[in-house]
């Protein structure tokens, strides 16, 4: 008898050790953080009918929750500045809110240029905001290249961020 006592007494400090354990492994998390590296990429079409991809925009994220977000043409012409604009709305129905204006220097091959590196603020009416991955994806915008500040032609467009989804 005494020893089905010991018995018994072994087999529930075991089942008690083992739920403890099981317990502190517990992988419920109420507030899950992203993990840092997501990355969208949106594509660039030749003109609002013609889809022929030309160029991407890409979204991504870094380890300490900055964003960038850069733009690349397939082909762009040598010794050009290709002026590109993001802009509020999107390709249907575009608002006068220009958000970025500037230039990618064409180099006769593809060509990069950094939008935004390594942005963690925004200033929005005069009060500096907390700015990542998941705040891009709220902006409603679209891009367009021209082929020059001369020559208003428009060799990339296309929906980014939350004007895909519409």
């Amino acid at each position: 008898m005494l020893t089905i006592k010991k018995h018994a007494l072994k087999m529930g400090a075991l089942a008690l050790a083992m739920g403890i354990t099981f317990a502190a492994c517990s992988d419920d998390d109420d507030n899950p953080t992203p993990a840092p590296g997501r990355t969208k990429e949106y594509k660039l079409s030749k003109s609002a009918t013609d889809a022929t991809q030309v160029g991407t925009i890409t979204l991504s994220e870094n380890a300490d929750s900055s964003v960038n977000l850069a733009i690349t043409l397939k082909a762009s012409a040598k010794d050009i500045k290709h002026p590109f604009y993001l802009i509020g709305g999107n390709v249907a129905s575009p608002v006068t809110d220009t958000l970025i204006r500037d230039t990618l220097a064409g180099n006769g091959a593809e060509a990069t240029k950094v939008i935004w590196n390594k942005i963690k603020t925004v200033v929005v009416n005069g009060s500096t905001r907390k700015f990542n991955f998941d705040s891009a994806l709220k902006i409603n915008a679209f891009a367009k290249v021209r082929y020059s500040a001369t020559k208003d032609s428009t060799i990339a467009i296309g929906n980014i961020l939350k004007s895909v989804a519409q």
